[in-house]
This record gives structure tokens, sequence and C-alpha cells, in this order.
């Protein structure tokens, strides 16, 4: 069998057990093509989300199959071809009832993304058509389902995170003064597509102070001319062939820095070095949170509530590292991390006047030995001069 089918029955195996548990008849997953809420469908079907919405539907002890938009049609069917059944109803919405009423004994139905993301009208024909069955919110269970990862999953954060670094390398070799962030984020475009990837997610940051809201602003790549004195933190996700988000984000200036400057990205390297040295299994997202506002706070900084978060087949998944809960009621907070969980730890800083800002990511494996640091490059304030790199890694 290959690896892919194995980690398919691995995956089919665990939420069989889990609807066993709960009492569940079958799961609907919901999922859209924004790309924090279609992992749910890759999980269990290896389907990659286009464009639209659709929904898998799993029976215990039975295939699943997937209810798509009509305008999927002629859409691509992954290679590996975890399932056989692929439906394509007038509406979603048809598709789902029509789909449990080929099982009319159901009583219990869990449904993954239900407050999030699943359409109104798709939950109010369900309910309609089934007044009698019980459909529950499956999300927190399927997000503890999902967040220990496989040896294979492993390897689709580590061929995501190999991506970036090539096009964080290509970045330290174009960027320079007068340069517009749109050439910069095309050259990254290309390098990632160049290696297998997609989806990707670039977001150019700096300080602005004509934002009333915060000085630290952030958007896709502009027409934004890079000049000298200026800080530049180019922020980097995307996904590999297996379809594994990895995050890597980092400062970049050319001239001297000045002392508030350097101060905020060592604040920012130290927060992400105290939290990776007690990121490991038994810790919980509360405690690592701590630890990244204590080495952020030993360089006279301060930082947002969280500071990151699992990740995964989508780019936000749970625990969430922060003292607060961060959406929706999320009780995860104290839940603690395991072996094999994937995280991404990102402290967006300031100082105490406001005026100067600073984000980085990097993302790490949980492993028996504690943490492991997916990206080559140091974590750090990146000063290029004459094509030479200085970093501070403080």
């Amino acid at each position: 069998m290959s690896h892919t089918l194995s980690e398919r029955d691995r995956r089919w195996a665990l939420l069989n057990k889990a609807m066993a548990d709960h009492g569940l008849d079958a799961l609907i997953f919901a999922a859209n093509d924004y790309r924090g809420h279609k992992g749910s469908l890759r999980y269990v079907a290896d389907y990659n989300l286009c464009h639209k919405s659709g929904n898998a539907v799993m029976f215990r002890d039975s295939e699943p199959f997937l209810v798509l938009s009509g305008s999927l049609i002629g859409a691509r069917k992954p290679a590996t071809a975890w399932v056989s059944d692929y439906r394509f109803p007038g509406t979603t919405s048809e598709g789902l009832v029509d789909a449990l009423r080929r099982r009319p004994k159901v009583q219990r139905v869990g449904i993954v993304g239900l407050n999030q993301v699943m359409k109104v009208g798709e939950y109010l024909a369900l309910q309609q058509a089934y007044p009698h069955v019980a459909f529950v919110d499956f999300s927190d269970a399927f997000e503890r389902i999902r967040a220990v990862k496989s040896a294979y999953e492993i390897a689709g954060a580590e061929e995501s995170a190999f991506i970036l670094d090539q096009c964080f390398s290509r970045l330290l070799e174009i960027v320079r003064p007068g340069i517009t962030e749109r050439e910069v984020a095309a050259e990254m475009y290309k390098v990632g597509c160049e290696f297998g990837g997609e989806d990707p997610l670039f977001l150019s940051m700096h300080t602005d102070f004509d934002n009333v809201h915060s000085h630290s602003t952030f958007d896709t790549p502009r027409d934004r001319v890079l000049n000298a004195h200026d800080v530049h933190t180019f922020s980097f996700e995307i996904i590999g062939p297996r379809g594994y988000w990895t995050e890597l984000s980092r400062m970049v200036t050319f001239a001297r820095p000045d002392e508030i400057t350097a101060r905020m990205g060592r604040a920012v390297a130290k927060g992400i070095a105290a939290g990776a040295e007690v990121l490991r299994g038994g810790v919980t997202p509360g405690d690592i949170q701590r630890r990244v506002l204590a080495g952020v706070e030993s360089e006279g900084a301060k930082s947002s509530y969280w500071s990151g978060h699992s990740l995964g087949l989508d780019v936000i998944e749970d625990p969430m590292i922060g003292l607060d809960v961060v959406e929706d009621g999320d009780q995860s907070l104290q839940e603690p991390l395991a072996e094999s969980m994937v995280v991404t730890l990102h402290p967006m800083v300031s100082d105490a006047t406001e005026i100067a800002s600073g984000y980085m990511s990097d993302t790490f494996v949980v492993d028996e030995q504690g943490s492991r640091k997916l990206s080559e490059h140091p974590t750090g304030l990146h000063r290029i001069s004459r094509g030479v790199v200085e970093v501070d890694e403080y």
C-alpha cells in the first residue's frame, strides 16, 4: 500500500473511532475556498478545494464522499484518488439533504465547521428535512484529532518549509532600496510555484504613521517603494505538494538600524527563542505565551495577546498560543501540547510609545527533545548592504 493510502486509512480510522466515542452516525465536513476553511476536505479526501464551497460526508465505517458545487464538475481530481464518489448537485444544500436520505436510521450527525464555515442555507435545509436528527458541532473534536501529525504529515510540513526557505533566499538576492513590493512579490510567487508551492499568502508589513488604528500596517504587496532606512517585514505562508502549511517571516533593512529598530528585532527574536525553549509535549499554550512575553519584555517591548498557533492542512489550527481566548469561546487554551504537533510562533511587538514595531515568525515541530525549527534562516533582523547579509540574532 502506498504511503498516501496508508495515511488515508490512518485518518479514517481516527474519525471512525471519534464517531463511535461521540455516538455519531455520520460526519459532515463543511469547507469553502478560504485558506483557513478548506483543510478538512483535504484531511478526509485529499481534495484541495480550488473555488467556491464544498462538503464531505462520512458515515460510520463507510468510505466518505464529496458533495461539491456544480461549478466544480470540471475541476481536476487529485492524483491520489482517496475517494471514488464525487457528487455535483443543483445546490450543496440539496446534495446534503439527499446524502442523509440514503441512510434513514441516522439520528446524530457531527458537523466540522458548523459555526464558521457551513452556509446558513445548508444548515437550515438539513434541519427542515430532518427535524428528528441532532446536528452537533464537531469542530473542536476534529481539531484535537488532526493536531498531532503523522510522519507523513510532518514530511509535508518540511517540504513547504523548504519552499519558503528558497523564497526568502531569493528575496535576499534581489531586495534593495528602490525596489517595489510588487517586484519582490513577483519573484517570491515564481520561486514558490517552481518548487511546488500552492495557495501562497504573502504579506508585507511596515510602520505607517498615517494609519490611525495601528502604526503597524500589513497588506498584500503594492506599489510601495522600499527605502534605505525603512524596516520591511516580509511574511510568507505556503503549502507544499502534500498540502501542509508552514510560515516564515523576517524583518529586513538596508541602512544601519537605529537603536529602537534594533531593539524591536531583538524583542521578536528573544520572544520566539524563549517560546521555542519550552515548546514540548505536556506544556500548555498559556505557559508558552508567558515565556514569549518574558522574552519580548526583556527588551522593553510589549506583545499582542497571542503569539502563534498550530497549523497543518489549514493555515490556522488549534491550539492557539495565547493567554486569552482567541475566537468564538475557544477553550483549547489550557490543552497541553503533544509530540508531533506543528506550531508557528509569531509575536507582534511594539515599543512603549507604539512608534516602532516588529514581527517575525518561525515554524516548529514538537518532538521528544523539545522543538525543532524548520527554517534554515536565522531568526533576527536582516541587514543587507553591498550584497552582504548581516543578521542580528540578539
